[in-house]
């Protein structure tokens, strides 16, 4: 069904303080490999702090991945149905901020050629590294995001902040900080984030 862009919204870290968090329960996936903490306000980890994940009260150190943006652990093998999933570490305060009205995102590929002779004529391309930029636009309050230049920050760029929740979040760097006014407009104030890692797509 198609989304109005009224719903949606920009939320972004806050200058907080990481919080700890101890032994939080999380809430599996139906396949039983993926593992989201289950107080959604702690679901941005702090990526310098370690994380610890027991499995049964039992800490485990090998056999999954950390989703840091999003707090989840990713099993490489599935974990049996009645298994317990907890994980300790820091967290990072992420707030919707007032004043923006228009939020993009681009995914990257970045390829490199790979034709020989025995390409037959075409070219062939291998992808190598992928990434992504964002920006968002919101009418200028204050100094927050000049000040923030060059640090990296979590971002959630919301389709639908309702119910559904349907976003993409990640880390980024804010890369610029655009302002622009003009005497019969509102000052504007449009900034660029430039990726550090994954976009994930959530709902919920």
């Amino acid at each position: 069904m198609p989304l109005s862009g009224k719903v949606g919204a920009v939320f972004v870290q806050t200058a907080d303080a990481p919080v700890s968090f101890s032994e939080e329960a999380t809430t599996g996936s139906l396949d039983r490999r993926r593992f989201t903490i289950s107080d959604a306000a702690k679901r941005y980890w702090d990526k310098d702090t370690p994380v610890t994940v027991k499995v049964n009260s039992v800490v485990v150190s090998a056999g999954f991945t950390l989703e840091h943006c999003g707090g989840v652990v990713v099993f490489e093998a599935p974990l049996e149905l009645d298994d317990e999933v907890t994980v300790s570490g820091k967290y990072l305060t992420v707030a919707q901020h007032g004043g923006f009205f228009n939020w993009s995102a681009e995914l990257e590929l970045e390829t490199s050629d790979i034709t020989t002779f025995q390409s037959a004529g075409w070219k062939e391309n291998l992808a190598t590294v992928k990434g992504f930029t964002a920006s968002a636009e919101r009418y200028w309050g204050d100094e927050e995001f000049f000040a923030g230049l060059g640090k990296e920050v979590v971002i959630a760029l919301y389709t639908d902040a309702t119910a559904s929740k349907q976003r993409y979040e990640g880390f980024g760097i804010i890369s610029s900080d655009g302002i622009e006014t003009a005497v019969d407009d509102i000052v504007n104030e449009t900034i660029e984030l430039q990726g550090t890692g994954p976009l994930h797509y959530r709902e919920g």
